[in-house]
């Protein structure tokens, strides 16, 4: 286990002092002129540093009320009718500390017959708005794997070229056999890619990871949850790394998760985008 440098007593120390500045110049009209943009360049510079001593590879995003991830350009959220009713024209433009959010997967099923009553909306808003749509499945343990994705397809239906790719999201046993979920699990996994021409990803918590799927489901890209500091699962078994399900949004009533991509902008397209998957040339590059 690696020492902490314990810098916190002087960046309190330095804060405090900036503090008192603050306050002798906001009652000194001049003074208050001359050196205010310069104070709050001196207080966001220790807060950073005492972040970043607490976190060393996260960044405080004050516009998303979260610590994200240094170092990864392509965030995104994945939703369902727990977030209400989104106002998609603020999310999609929604932009802090020169982030934005570039993709959105949105809960469709639930089991073999569970609808996100969102589900529609969602994806009509999600394409309107210009963000990068993809639809998730919630997969329950109990039921076959064929018969849940037989209702994924009846629900979702056609799949775009500029679509991602279709994920399932596993993250409970229900009371089942870890080997007869994941037995049930491919055959979901194997239906999809019949049906959409696409591996899907498999979505899961870290530990969920650790106990029933190392070693397992190998050809399939792995979207891993984790909201510490580091993940059980090797970097390179996933490609997607949800680290919070606290961010703040505007233009969504509740808090949401919040994901990025491992890899560039470029990455993510040929990744995760069907048409890319499928080899189609004619998709945009940019966003």
């Amino acid at each position: 286990m690696s020492k902490k440098v314990n810098i916190f007593p002087f960046s309190s120390f330095v804060l405090l002092f900036f503090m008192a500045l603050g306050y002798y110049i906001n009652v000194n009209e001049e003074a208050h002129k001359k050196f205010t943009p310069y104070l709050q360049k001196g207080i966001d510079f220790v807060l950073n540093v005492r972040d970043y001593a607490e976190s060393p590879f996260y960044k405080n995003f004050k516009g998303y009320g979260v610590k994200i991830p240094n170092s990864y350009a392509v965030h995104g959220i994945d939703i369902s009718h727990h977030q209400k009713l989104i106002d998609f024209q603020r999310v999609s433009e929604f932009y802090a500390q020169k982030t934005a959010i570039k993709f959105v997967y949105a809960k469709a099923t639930e089991g073999k017959d569970h609808k996100d009553r969102h589900f529609e909306r969602n994806r009509k808003e999600i394409k309107e708005h210009n963000l990068i749509f993809g639809a998730y499945h919630f997969f329950r343990p109990k039921t076959s794997g064929k018969e849940q994705a037989n209702y994924f397809i009846k629900t979702v239906g056609k799949l775009n070229p500029e679509d991602l790719v279709p994920v399932v999201d596993i993250e409970v046993l229900d009371g089942v056999d870890p080997s007869i979920m994941r037995d049930r699990l491919e055959e979901f996994v194997l239906a999809i890619e019949e049906e959409y021409g696409v591996k899907p990803m498999i979505y899961t918590g870290d530990s969920f990871y650790k106990d029933y799927f190392r070693g397992h489901f190998k050809k399939y890209r792995v979207w891993i949850a984790n909201y510490g500091h580091s993940t059980q699962a090797p970097k390179s078994r996933w490609t997607m790394w949800q680290h919070t399900q606290e961010a703040n949004i505007d233009g969504i009533p509740n808090k949401v998760d919040m994901n990025v991509f491992d890899g560039d902008w470029e990455k993510f397209q040929k990744s995760l985008l069907i048409g890319h998957q499928k080899g189609y040339k004619q998709l945009s590059s940019s966003n």
